[in-house]
């Protein structure tokens, strides 16, 4: 597991990497919050990416359908 400094050096090389103007702004605008208030928006972030990757893992896998249907063509 990466220590403290590896993570916090990973995330400013990610960060040095953005040429977005709007983006850097929106980060630093994160950075400014207070701890509570950045706790509760990571939070809120959080759920709606799992809520997201639970509605596509929702979606319907064709794939042994297909299968079977072009062993019967044959």
């Amino acid at each position: 597991m990466d220590t403290i400094l590896q993570l916090k050096n990973k995330i400013v090389q990610r960060i040095l990497k953005i040429d977005d103007v709007n983006l850097l702004k929106s980060i630093d605008h994160l950075f400014n919050l207070p701890n509570a208030n950045l706790t509760k928006f990571l939070a809120f972030a959080n759920d709606a990416l799992q809520e997201e990757n639970e509605n596509l893992n929702e979606t319907e896998n064709f794939n042994e359908y297909i299968k079977e249907w072009v062993k019967n063509m044959k």
